[in-house]
């Protein structure tokens, strides 16, 4: 019996080998002699057991480590300075293994194909696996199956998979596209921009294999998003647009030195395009266009993911799938990457996982990698989202194809977001025209030493016999001739480019919106009636039925809820989708909503305006996380990509959406002129000067306004819920998508006046201004006013008892209908005086924006007064006893002035 088969005995039944060895100390000769080896190193059973448990537990430990800390000598870094260094959680003798021992035979626990192994064998094998050209970080994901899948899928392999010839050649040719493609340009349009992916040309056959790997598992389309760094790059070799396009705008014809008006530069621009697979089946590929704000376009994505697998029926998440392609400093700096991280697994807004590129070329601009981040990589965020991570070498182009292919299954597979780290260079400064030189004087001296991988890899075929020299030749020289005739094509692209188109005026035609009486009863009753065996909150239950006697009984005022849930409700009878969400959108901030009951006794949730009709639209109404930037770029995106649904994005309050201005400035305002896009985003801003403070009071109404231009948005303070009801099924039912910007009540939500008449919803339409109706004959003072102030202006003036003053509501501040104004100012033949009235500072609020368009309109011996409050620093007072000074003083000025 040699050692080996002792230990085993011995760990399977030590009795019974206690028992023998016992025997064995009185008689040897009364055991059978195979026992005698074992038995003659006069170790006893309880010492032998006990050293092979040491031995086993110290090699589980050190496969362990490599599992868990191999990637930290993982050769992943093109431009090392200094060389590798072995962590001490690797070091022999840290695992408590003797130098003594490199030679002893120890258990592999499936890690070799034999059951035991030399040590030095165990070690050179997990070096192999995890210290090579990848690394790879997947210990601490919280998911067993996917660890223990990822372990079978790599060590069996060694983390190499060999690729077939034809497969090579394809990498080849992806590397030759893709360097020849920039040095191209940077030849023939010596000095423009356009930020190279030199260095980093690798990530095109990665992005090709995500391509052809993710259509093999099941993917139909794929949603990208990236910043400038190779954007054309991607244009050119995975979405196939033409070369001759994007050279033409180089051109100087094309594009002008710098923009005013429409349009952007070249490589902000979005694509879509239908791309031919190797197997002849065509898959569709959207870029979306991202502004200079890096990590912007994130969010966006994951909506324009999220409304495409809802439109496709995509239930199983694996027909669309979203790509997001980031710098090491944008990731490890911007935080909206953390907000929409925290999406990924919400029910409103999980798109299935998303597969992650960084392009980390070492360098933000001149920034260092010290410099700009506080973790050892770059992707250390994705750690607390248990996504796994790949860190590939840019060099090692199959060890970079194989890892992504690798990702798309665990992607497919596992509906988790996947990070792959490409490292890599930089090989110019931050633009063409830049000296890397003055701030990274080393690396640089390394980088312009560098062959271009392409030619690393050729040379590496050429080697291995897999490609001829002279076929490597003419790949490189067809492609350069296709690239001379597409700059020949370009220049005449150039000669017939036209003038841009700018935003088209908002038409003013009236959109009718007005809903049969029966519709709104039917309605009514479907999301006033409580299921069978449903526990309804007693107070619930009695506003319920409150808002169902305002229909049925037909005299009753209806509130604003009820007027907004009617609103829903005609929309999704219609067939038509609606998708609302915020923070505490489902009952709604000021508990005014409720548009989902929770059972008392169960917990279970029932949404009325879900249970309307067979055939109605969908409807989601989502209580989102704490998060602005994420969520509302999440609700841009849905709405680009369904553009007919009613998509709505509530603030808890107005204050709040400056967290989001990155979306606000750079795509809700400007997208439809930059790139094009129309979209119909509904944002509800509840706005009002009510006492509660400077972060409680103000929606912004000027920063909106500051922004409005070309027709690219409606700004809309409606003051009575049939306005609201007519403006949201306005909305559906124009046929221009623009977005729309609401401020909403917060106190008129229960404002007794604050109320229409069911015959204001199944009749009328949206009124852009509404009139007074006192005789406009005797009218010698006008306030014109917007928002929820005119309540407070109709109270002074009944108490007041002044029929000679007339208050006339812009509920629509943008685009203003000055045509309708104008001719209401004619009819006041007396007047004598005109006055501009906002609850807002001088500073904020609409005056700004309107008062010249205003004093346009009057008589030019009139002049337009302000009244409100004066300027101010902060939007509203802190204290409720100077709010009812400001207050006061306002309606003093008109009434008592």
């Amino acid at each position: 019996m040699n050692h080996d088969t002792w230990v085993e005995a011995a760990l399977a039944n030590p009795d019974l080998v206690d028992e023998i060895y016992s025997k064995y100390s009185k008689d040897p000769n009364s055991v059978d002699s195979s026992w005698h080896f074992a038995f003659s190193q006069a170790i006893p059973v309880k010492q032998t057991i006990a050293q092979s448990i040491s031995s086993d537990q110290r090699i589980y430990d050190l496969i362990e480590a490599y599992r868990i800390y191999g990637h930290l000598q993982a050769d992943i870094n093109p431009i090392a300075l200094d060389p590798i260094q072995e962590p001490i959680q690797l070091k022999l003798d840290h695992l408590g293994f003797q130098s003594n021992e490199l030679s002893q035979l120890f258990p592999t626990f499936g890690l070799l194909p034999t059951a035991t192994a030399p040590l030095q064998q165990i070690v050179d094998t997990l070096k192999s696996i995890y210290c090579g050209k990848i690394g790879i970080e997947y210990k601490s994901i919280e998911n067993p199956e996917l660890e223990e899948w990822l372990q079978q899928r790599i060590e069996p392999t060694r983390f190499k998979t060999e690729l077939t010839i034809d497969q090579k050649k394809m990498v080849l040719q992806q590397l030759n596209h893709s360097e020849l493609f920039e040095t191209f340009i940077h030849t023939k349009y010596t000095g423009q921009k356009r930020f190279s992916l030199e260095g980093g040309e690798t990530l095109i056959p990665m992005l090709e294999a995500v391509v052809e790997t993710g259509n093999d598992l099941g993917v139909q389309e794929f949603v990208v998003g990236m910043a400038h760094r190779g954007r054309l790059n991607v244009l050119s070799n995975i979405l196939r647009k033409s070369h001759a396009d994007i050279f033409s705008e180089f051109e100087e014809g094309y594009i002008p030195n710098s923009f005013e008006g429409s349009g952007d530069v070249k490589y902000h621009k979005g694509f879509s395009s239908e791309v031919t697979l190797k197997s002849g089946q065509r898959i569709k590929i959207a870029l979306a266009p991202n502004p200079s704000h890096l990590e912007s376009v994130d969010p966006v994505v994951e909506g324009q993911t999220r409304a495409k697998q809802i439109l496709r029926n995509d239930q199983t998440q694996k027909v669309v799938m979203p790509v997001l392609i980031h710098g090491d400093g944008a990731i490890s700096g911007q935080g909206v990457l953390y907000e929409t991280l925290q999406l990924y697994k919400l029910p409103g807004y999980a798109t299935g996982g998303t597969l992650h590129f960084v392009i980390n070329n070492q360098v933000g601009f001149t920034t260092t990698p010290e410099e700009s981040r506080s973790t050892r990589y770059c992707t250390d965020i994705a750690r607390a989202f248990s996504a796994p991570v790949f860190h590939v070498n840019a060099e090692d182009p199959e060890g970079c194809v194989y890892a992504t292919n690798l990702a798309v299954e665990i992607r497919q597979k596992f509906h988790c977001d996947v990070f792959i780290e490409l490292n890599c260079y930089r090989k110019y400064g931050h633009n063409e025209a830049d000296e890397p030189a003055y701030t990274q004087p080393l690396e640089y001296q390394l980088i312009r030493k560098k062959r271009p991988i392409r030619e690393l890899y050729r040379d590496q075929l050429i080697q291995e016999g897999t490609l001829e020299k002279d076929l490597a030749e003419s790949l490189e020289k067809e492609f350069t001739q296709e690239l001379q005739s597409a700059l020949q094509e370009s220049k005449q692209k150039v000669s017939a480019t036209g003038k841009e188109e700018r935003g088209q005026p908002d038409s003013v035609e009236t959109i009718h919106t007005k809903v049969p009486q029966e519709t709104l009863v039917a309605i009514a009753q479907r999301i006033s009636t409580v299921p069978e065996g449903f526990t309804i909150h007693p107070k619930l239950n009695n506003l319920v039925q409150e808002r169902l006697s305002m229909i049925q009984e037909g005299n009753k005022p209806i509130d604003w809820g009820m007027a907004e849930l009617l609103a829903y409700g005609s929309i999704l009878w219609d067939g038509k989708d609606v998708r609302l969400s915020g923070q505490d959108c489902r009952r709604g901030t000021f508990s005014h909503r409720h548009a989902v009951w929770v059972d008392q006794a169960k917990e279970q949730t029932y949404i009325p305006l879900s249970n309307l009709k067979e055939g109605q639209g969908r409807f989601d109404v989502i209580n989102s996380p704490l998060s602005e930037y994420a969520v509302l770029g999440f609700e841009y995106g849905y709405s680009v990509a369904n553009p007919r649904a009613l998509v709505i994005w509530e603030a808890q309050f107005g204050d709040f959406c400056n967290t989001a201005q990155v979306v606000l400035d750079q795509y809700i305002a400007t997208s439809e002129q930059k790139w094009g896009q129309k979209f119909s985003l509904v944002l509800l801003l509840p706005h009002g000067y009510e006492g509660q403070g400077p972060e409680h009071s103000s929606g912004r109404m000027e920063r909106f306004l500051i922004l409005a231009g070309e027709d690219n948005m409606r700004i809309v303070n409606p003051t009575t819920p049939a306005q609201f009801f007519h403006l949201l099924r306005r909305q559906i039912l124009h046929p221009q998508l623009k977005p729309l910007v609401v401020f909403t009540p917060k106190g008129l939500l229960r404002h007794p006046e604050c109320v229409s008449s069911l015959k204001d919803l199944s009749n009328g339409s949206f009124q852009e201004i509404i009139e007074d109706s006192l005789d406009k004959s005797k009218v010698e003072k006008l306030l014109l006013c917007s928002g929820r102030i005119y309540y407070d202006l109709l109270a002074e003036r009944e108490k007041q008892k002044m029929q000679n003053c007339a208050i006339v509501r812009l509920e629509q501040l943008y685009p203003l209908d000055k045509e309708h104004l104008k001719k209401i100012l004619q009819q006041y033949a007396g007047l004598q005086e005109c006055l501009w009235v906002q609850e807002e500072p001088r500073n904020m609020g609409a005056w700004g924006f309107l008062h010249e368009q205003l004093q346009a309109l009057l008589p030019k011996q009139m002049t337009l007064r302000y009244v409100g409050r004066e300027r101010c620093a902060s939007p509203a007072a802190g204290s409720y006893v100077l709010h009812k000074k400001q207050h006061a003083d306002i309606l003093n000025a008109i009434f008592k002035g």
